[in-house]
């Protein structure tokens, strides 16, 4: 059987040599820069750079990241809240991204003509309000129905 673990963890740098003063004991004869890692419980784990920058990245987007835990949930209520989330927040990002391109502020040079991200806006406004009809038929609490 395969798993797929959410966890949301607090992370600071820590060399292996701090790590082992710290008594950490399962460093395995790694050395060099690591992390320190603290779970939500409060445990506490160091790890490699490398196995630490692979498998853990930092939260940019703290509203799209708390919808994780949300997706892999057993309630249908709470992975539906979570894609409502993130269409709004994808839907929002986009629409920022668009504004700055037409007051020419955007610091890069989109790829696709401007008539695919109206597309695409479009599409997703239908779909939020979809989402939003469905939400009120099951009284399923998601975001601000004025957004849409």
């Amino acid at each position: 059987m395969k798993y797929i673990g959410i966890k949301i963890i607090d992370a600071v740098p820590m060399t292996a040599e701090e790590a082992i003063r710290r008594g950490y004991y399962q460093i395995n004869g790694n050395k060099g820069d690591g992390y320190e890692i603290t779970y939500e419980e409060g445990y506490k784990y160091w790890f490699p750079k490398e196995i630490f920058e692979e498998h853990y990245h930092e939260i940019k987007n703290k509203e799209l990241a708390e919808t994780a835990k949300l997706m892999v949930s057993s309630d249908y209520k709470e992975r539906f809240r979570a894609e409502c989330i993130q269409l709004e927040n994808r839907y929002e990002g986009l629409k920022k991204m668009v504004e700055s391109w037409d007051n020419g502020t955007l610091p890069f040079t989109p790829t696709c003509p401007r008539e695919i991200y109206d597309e695409q806006l479009a599409a997703m406004r239908a779909y939020m309000k979809v989402l939003t009809e469905r939400a009120h038929i099951e009284n399923i609490p998601i975001y601000n129905e004025n957004t849409i």
